[in-house]
Order: structure tokens, then sequence, then C-alpha cells
């Protein structure tokens, strides 16, 4: 194994971000087998695609002589435009778990499954002029089953025991870089806009009364009952939307749509499909939601304070119930105090 190939591995397993080790991942394919054109497909556990980030390399010409090469990988959640040839040649791969190709008018298409801790995660395709020798498809092998094993130890130690859920320490890990991807969204040009989601929102959602919840039945049922509830709650977004346990009895999601309408509607699904839910013993368990539109400007903790009290205004007028912060300040039920960088409750 070269040097060089030995330092691209290296840095897939140097970082605890996600998205970091993906983009390691594609480079790394890229420059060890001289393939400029490349796309990673994340699946969810129907197989449907929720992410692809695509790989370009090329070498840039300065002065009329060759200049240095460059890459860049570009990601895309919303509005994702699959090619029929990658369509059909996903098919075969979901279906076997094995490398496939497929000849096109103009070379070929080359893909590989990419396995996770829970079975099939995402599948990584490239365009090629020419057939892929044994040894390149070799490598790319050795590179996705290292990839494979470190983002399952690292998936492991972030998420929370009990529910399942990504932990706080995956939070305070991925915020940063989470805000660094809203803020350059948010100076996209028009062009830019058709794929990707236009608005974010940040929730915090608390279950109602959970602390008689565990004074009466006990913290076995209260266990069982934050399993249930963070599965129903999970079930309402999408793989990309990041779903955090982050208290005891309370998430944290971090979820793009359309408009503020959508926005609203998604986080009274939740809170409705919390209520309808049969909980064994305790029958009815109920969740208060407060969330604002993301205003990647201000930082991570302005804006969970901003959820903050319009989670508290929810638990204040009755609980069970969604409460937006814009719509508060806008109603004048709440005012925007902020001095600086710091917002005071």
């Amino acid at each position: 194994m070269s040097i060089s190939l030995l330092s691209k591995l290296e840095k897939i397993t140097a970082t605890r971000d996600f998205a970091a080790i993906e983009h390691s991942l594609l480079r790394a394919i890229g420059s060890t087998v001289n393939v400029d054109d490349l796309s990673l497909w994340t699946l969810d556990s129907s197989h449907e695609v929720t992410k692809v980030l695509h790989y370009h390399r090329q070498i840039e010409v300065r002065g009329g002589s060759m200049g240095r090469d460059t890459e860049q990988v570009d990601t895309v959640y919303t509005h994702i435009d699959v090619p029929e040839d990658v369509r059909s040649l996903a098919q075969t791969v979901v279906l076997s778990l094995k490398p496939a190709a497929r000849r096109t008018a103009t070379g070929g298409v080359q893909m590989f499954p990419l396995m996770g801790s829970q079975g099939l995660s995402g599948l990584v395709s490239m365009r090629l002029s020419q057939p892929m020798g044994d040894h390149d498809q070799a490598l790319i092998n050795g590179i996705l089953r290292v990839y494979s094993n470190y983002h399952a130890l690292l998936d492991e130690s972030q998420r929370d025991r009990l529910t399942g859920l990504y932990n706080r320490h995956a939070m305070d890990l991925n915020i940063d870089r989470m805000w660094s991807v809203l803020g350059r969204e948010s100076t996209q040009t028009d062009a830019r806009r058709s794929s990707v989601i236009q608005m974010y929102s940040l929730a915090v959602i608390d279950i109602d009364h959970f602390k008689k919840v565990n004074d009466t039945y006990g913290h076995i049922l209260g266990d069982e009952i934050l399993l249930l509830i963070s599965r129903l709650i999970s079930s309402c977004f999408r793989k990309s939307d990041p779903v955090y346990r982050y208290g005891g009895e309370e998430f944290l999601v971090v979820a793009g749509a359309d408009t503020p309408e959508v926005t609203r509607a998604l986080f009274e699904r939740v809170r409705s499909k919390v209520e309808s839910h049969y909980f064994p013993q305790v029958e009815k368990v109920t969740v208060s939601v407060g969330y604002t539109i993301i205003d990647p400007v201000l930082s991570p903790s302005e804006n969970i304070g901003r959820a903050d009290r319009a989670l508290y205004c929810a638990k204040e007028q009755g609980r069970n119930q969604v409460q937006s912060f814009d719509d508060l300040l806008q109603r004048g039920l709440l005012q925007d105090m902020r001095y600086g960088s710091t917002e005071l409750f």
C-alpha cells in the first residue's frame, strides 16, 4: 500500500464529523484511482436517496500551462436528480450487495455498495471512459471497508444507548459544521437554490409531565416511553434531518422545509403522532414543541435559546402544543432581547 493511500485513509479516520469523513472518502477514491467524477448516494432504510455528494476533480490551467489539481465536493439534499443509467444500475447493486458496472455511450458507470452498521447505507458511483481494472476495484473495496468500519464505530460512540438517537456529545461535535453549511446556503445565488432546502428550523421537544410518569410507574416504564417517543419523533423526519436526545426527556431536531407553513405542519405532525399513540399502562403521553426558523447569523446557542423560549411558552399555555418563536415575536408575546452576541432570558 502506497504512502499516499495511507495518508488518505488517515484523513478519513482523523475526524469525528460525519460530513468531513464523507468528503475524505470521495477524495481518497477520486485521487487514488484517478476518477474525475464520482458520487456518494446516501440511502434510507427503504433504499430511497436522502442526500448525494458529487465529487469533481480537474487540473487548473493557468497562463497556458498546467496548474494545480483541484477537488470539489457538492452536497445536495433536495430535488435530487438521479440519472436513469445510475438508477437502473443501483437496482442491481441494492439486490446483490456487490459492485456492478454498465457500459454507456460515453464509456461506463461503475457502482459499489457502501455498508453501514444497519446494512446498506449508500452507493458510490463513478463515470469512466474505460472499464476499471481489478487492481483499482480492489483498492476501492479496501477504502470502503476502512470507511464503513470507522463510520460504524463513530456512529456507535455518538448514539444515546437507550433511544439510539444522536447524543448531546454528537450535537456538540456537529453543530459548528452544520452552521457553516447553513450560512453558505443562505448566501447562495438563486441558480443554486433549486437544489437546496430554502429554510431550516430548530426545535426542542419536551415530554409533558415526564417526572410524574417516572414517579408513578418507575424508571423502567419511563425508559420504555422514552424509547417509543424517540421512534415516533424520528419517523416524522428524513434521514438527513438530525434528531438528538438533548436532555433527560428533551429532544432537539434540525429540519428542512420549503415554507413556514410546511415547517409548522411538520412539528404539528410530531405532536399529533405522540398524542394519538397508545402507551402501555400510561395510555396517553403528550409533548410540547418550541421551534425557531434558524438564523445562521446568530450562534447555535442563540437559536437554541429561541426554541427554548418558545417551548416555555407552549408549557405555560397548557402543554401539548407547538409554538414558534418567530410567531410569538410577531404577536408581541416575546421580545427579541439580545445584547451583543448573547441572548438574555
